[in-house]
């Protein structure tokens, strides 16, 4: 068998042409093939890793024990780990190899990048966390009073209006939390279509401002729209343009203090309208900039939560606007105030 491998033009094709890497040891533990992606695994040259044992190519010493324990025992064996620190997470599956007689003639290590599935898992089991969390909250508050109420507390006309206004917020939050939910599926697992056509962003920023004027009004803010004259239209679907809209606008009047400030402005920036919508707000710490985006993530949980926020408008602005071959940012400085800026591209 070893001397097939050895030989065969055709094996090494096959395994050149493999995304696993995968390398072959003769029953002395040295490596005699090794395909082009365990050369680029282990960062080696063409060919230099021929006739070295695993231990003077990786310091992972499990993988060196099972490649040991193959050899000797013939156990098949597999095992995850990330080779270097800080990169991806392999399965590594090493076999016997046998010749007819059954005896051990060397082993064969396949190395397996699991690290995407991994990455999934995790996100998986965290977003299942965080939706049982956030149903969680408002249904026990539900619960709780509706108890309180059938326990005679609905006999007292101004304690029972109280619960049910409460009832009804918490009713509310739970309708939009679904909402969100069911939009952000839809975006992700592109069952939305989008229907983009030419739109104006500064009539549809008009419209959002209109629609929100009673929060801005309730809050005595200033709102200031900027924009370049003559701006191009955008190639945009209109309602999910007009959603991530709505989603920055209310973001900035919900963390802006009474008597602020909020300025929108659109330019165009080479082939795209770029869109900013800045607040006078506590701002957002350097640290937690990378992950404002993620779903259900909170700068202060407490607030965002008694702000009626799902956690999940930013994610859905993020994935809209990549939808259409946009991109998001944010610039942040605590005490200033935030940026958070969207581009589209011009029709």
């Amino acid at each position: 068998m070893l001397g097939i491998i050895r030989d065969s033009n055709k094996m090494q094709a096959m395994l050149s042409c493999m995304l696993d890497g995968i390398i072959v040891f003769d029953l002395n533990g040295y490596i005699i093939v090794a395909n082009k992606a365990a050369e680029r695994l282990f960062l080696a040259r063409e060919g230099s890793l021929l006739g070295k044992q695993f231990n003077e190519v990786c310091g992972d010493q499990d993988i060196n024990r099972m490649v040991c324990e193959v050899l000797q025992v013939g156990n098949e064996v597999f095992t995850e780990t990330v080779i270097r620190p800080g990169t991806q997470i392999f399965r590594v599956h090493v076999t016997p190899i046998r010749d007819e007689a059954e005896n051990i003639e060397g082993a064969v290590a396949v190395f397996h990048d699991v690290t995407d599935a991994r990455n999934f898992d995790q996100m998986r089991s965290e977003f299942v966390a965080n939706v049982s969390h956030e149903l969680r909250t408002p249904l026990t508050c539900i619960k709780g009073f509706v108890e309180t109420l059938m326990d005679g507390a609905m006999e007292n006309s101004t304690i029972c209006r109280r619960f049910l206004s409460i009832i009804d917020a918490e009713t509310e939050r739970l309708r939009r939390l679904i909402e969100d939910l069911l939009t952000l599926s839809s975006l992700e697992s592109k069952e939305r279509l989008i229907y983009s056509r030419p739109v104006c962003i500064v009539r549809s920023i008009r419209s959002v401002m209109n629609i929100l004027g009673p929060q801005i009004s309730e809050k005595t803010l200033r709102v200031e729209f900027i924009y370049s004259s003559n701006l191009p239209f955008i190639n945009a679907d209109e309602d999910l343009l007009g959603q991530v809209l709505i989603n920055l606008l209310d973001n900035a009047i919900k963390y802006t203090p009474a008597g602020g400030k909020i300025i929108i402005r659109s330019r165009r920036c080479g082939s795209r309208i770029v869109t900013t919508v800045t607040d006078t707000g506590m701002g957002i710490p350097h640290e937690s900039l990378p992950r404002i985006f993620e779903r259900f993530y909170r700068v202060d949980k407490a607030r965002s939560r008694s702000q009626g926020g799902t956690g999940l408008g930013l994610s859905i602005v993020k994935h809209i606007v990549e939808a259409h071959g946009g991109e998001v940012f944010v610039d942040s400085e605590i005490g200033k105030g935030s940026t958070f800026g969207v581009s589209f591209l011009v029709v």
